[in-house]
């Protein structure tokens, strides 16, 4: 059983180039970092529990922020910061969130995280509506921050790239190890679509592995929802395929807030 659910969401294996992705990350967000000035505001005493953002260049009542992914338990947000140029034109600033990992804390402390830094950033940009970009485990907490009726109401949409929703699968795999979830976590955190939700692209790869398809087909099944899948990208290329695409994902996220 365990091997099973290995293929699905052990990277390291099923993903050839999965190192030389990582190494890809922090190469092109050392680059961003020598061209664009960030500003940086805590938002919890840990030093991990902090958010930064760069000056955009669209419009002011709008703020797409970055949610970085690593199964909830690796990673950092300085490494992503490659996917903010691809939404500059987006918004009057883009936004990046740093938050603790597991198994330091629990899953509940890293989603509360998530709804502090959108609180914090709401501080600094009161009058931005929010277009949450998340990948992986970050998708996942873009969307779990969004039981929070007030950041909901300051959401205008959600870009979900290759989320992990279904939380029973995670804890039959290797990840089990490190995160040590309870079936009281299962239950409380995985998500399910839900047409209450601002809308959500979500977005996906076609070389993905088939739980990761899974996941993106069923949740786009609720209303203001869709489903785009990119033809050749994986769970890691997937990344900067949605930068290249930004402008056309944003456009066909907006159009599912039209139908409201």
């Amino acid at each position: 059983m365990q091997a099973f659910w290995d293929r699905q969401f052990k990277f390291s294996e099923v993903i050839p180039d999965f190192a030389s992705a990582l190494d890809r990350m922090a190469k092109d967000s050392g680059a961003v970092a020598e061209h664009l000035r960030f500003s940086r505001a805590a938002y919890g005493d840990h030093s991990r529990q902090w958010v930064e953002w760069v000056e955009g260049m669209g419009p002011q009542t709008v703020l797409p922020v970055i949610i970085h992914g690593g199964y909830w338990r690796a990673l950092q947000a300085e490494t992503h910061r490659f996917m903010m140029p691809g939404f500059l034109s987006a918004g009057a600033a883009v936004a990046n969130v740093e938050y603790r990992l597991m198994p330091g804390v629990r899953l509940a402390d890293v989603v509360a995280d998530a709804k502090s830094a959108l609180r914090r950033l709401a501080q600094s940009f009161p009058t931005a509506q929010f277009v949450l970009v998340g990948h992986s485990a970050g998708a996942h907490l873009a969307l779990s921050a969004l039981t929070d009726a007030t950041l909901a109401d300051r959401t205008l949409g959600v870009l979900s790239i290759s989320g992990v929703y279904d939380l029973a699968p995670v804890r039959l795999s290797f990840l089990q190890s490190e995160l040590s979830l309870t079936p009281d976590e299962v239950a409380a955190f995985t998500l399910s679509p839900d047409s209450t939700r601002p809308p959500v692209l979500y977005i996906n790869g076609s070389a993905e592995t088939p739980e990761y398809l899974r996941g993106g087909a069923l949740m786009s099944q609720a209303e203001n929802a869709d489903w785009h899948v990119i033809d050749g990208a994986d769970h890691m290329s997937l990344t900067w395929a949605t930068c290249d695409q930004a402008e056309t994902l944003l456009s066909k996220l907006y159009s599912l807030g039209n139908t409201k």
